[in-house]
C-alpha cells in the first residue's frame, strides 16, 4: 500500500516536470517572437535619433543602431538610409531552453528576425 502512493506521487512528479519543461522551452520560444518587434522599433528609433542629432550623419545612424542592438543583446543584420526612411533589420539570437535547442528541427523556431521601415521627418 505504501509503495503504491510513493509510485504515484514519483508518477506525478515525473508527469509535472515534463510539462513544466514544455511550457518553459514554448514560452521561451513565444516571447523571443514576441519581443522582435519592439527591439527592432528600439534600435530603429535610436538609429533616427542619432541621423538627427548628427545633422543627417549616415555613420552616426549605424554606430547608434548598433549600439543600442548589442546593449539589449540583439544582433544588427541590416541598416539602410534613403531619402525618407531608415530601415533596420534586427536578430534576437536563440536563447538557451532545456530540451528545444537540443532537437537539430526546432533550433530555427528559437531566434526571431525583424525588420522595420521608420520615416525620417
Amino acid at each position: 500500500m505504501r509503495s503504491e502512493h510513493f509510485r504515484t506521487i514519483a508518477i506525478l512528479l515525473f508527469v509535472a516536470t515534463i510539462a513544466f519543461t514544455i511550457v518553459n522551452d514554448i514560452g521561451c520560444i513565444l516571447t523571443t517572437h514576441y519581443n522582435i518587434r519592439e527591439e527592432t522599433k528600439r534600435v530603429a528609433s535610436e538609429a533616427l535619433r542619432s541621423y538627427k542629432l548628427s545633422s543627417g550623419s549616415h555613420d552616426q545612424a549605424l554606430l547608434g543602431a548598433k549600439l543600442k542592438a548589442e546593449q539589449d543583446g540583439a544582433i544588427l543584420t541590416g541598416f539602410q538610409v534613403t531619402t525618407s526612411v531608415i530601415r533596420v533589420a534586427v536578430k534576437l539570437p536563440a536563447k538557451k531552453t532545456w530540451v528545444v535547442h537540443r532537437i537539430a528541427l526546432l533550433k530555427p523556431y528559437l531566434q526571431a528576425e525583424g525588420q522595420l521601415d521608420i520615416p525620417i521627418r
